[in-house]
């Protein structure tokens, strides 16, 4: 076997799955694209705002956060705000509640965005827990991480075929042919 883990992809999910199984093992990254994090990783992953989303998404954030406070100069205040039209006080209300905002005034939201129209505007809230991510800064701290463990990670290894063998999988890419005992992509 050439990796205990064959990882396929080189986004934030398989550096970071890199960093974490090379722990447990050996570790070999194959990423299609010349440069790690080419797609929405490196362009989209920005935002730490621990209380959105479904409650397994929640639970999720909420357990990354040591981990983002450990690494210096990922998270920096950003803050978040939400605002709705009167008709929609349900919905807001709902929003405010489930992602922990506090309630502000329209005059308090406008001195924060200026532009906002008090015209539509109607009800409006603030977090400042919410912060962005330096998505190079954590996506370079995981792979330097996978790597410090001994793990390979190869651009320009676009997957062509992935068969199942007995005690493990045999992944063909353009930079060559691999074995692992497990697969993730």
């Amino acid at each position: 076997m050439d990796a205990d883990f064959l990882i396929i992809g080189g986004g934030i999910a398989g550096i970071s799955a890199a960093a974490r199984l090379s722990g447990l093992g050996s570790v070999l990254l194959l990423e299609a694209e010349s440069a790690f994090a080419h797609h929405a990783s490196g362009r989209s992953a920005a935002l730490y705002e621990p209380h959105y989303g479904a409650p397994a998404v929640v639970g999720l954030s909420m357990a990354s956060e040591p981990d983002f406070r450990a690494r210096e100069g990922v998270l920096s205040p950003r803050g978040l705000m939400l605002v709705a039209k009167a008709d929609a006080r349900e919905a807001f209300d709902h929003d405010l509640e489930a992602m922990a905002f506090e309630p502000i005034s329209v005059d308090e939201a406008r001195a924060i965005v200026p532009i906002l129209n008090p015209e539509v505007v109607a009800l409006a809230g603030h977090a400042t827990h919410a912060e962005d991510i330096d998505t190079d800064l954590l996506l370079q701290g995981f792979l330097r991480e996978a790597r410090s463990r001994g793990a390979q990670a190869l651009t320009g290894a676009k997957v062509t075929g992935v068969e199942k063998l007995a005690d493990g999988w045999r992944v063909t890419s353009a930079a060559g042919t691999f074995t692992g005992r497990m697969l993730d992509h």
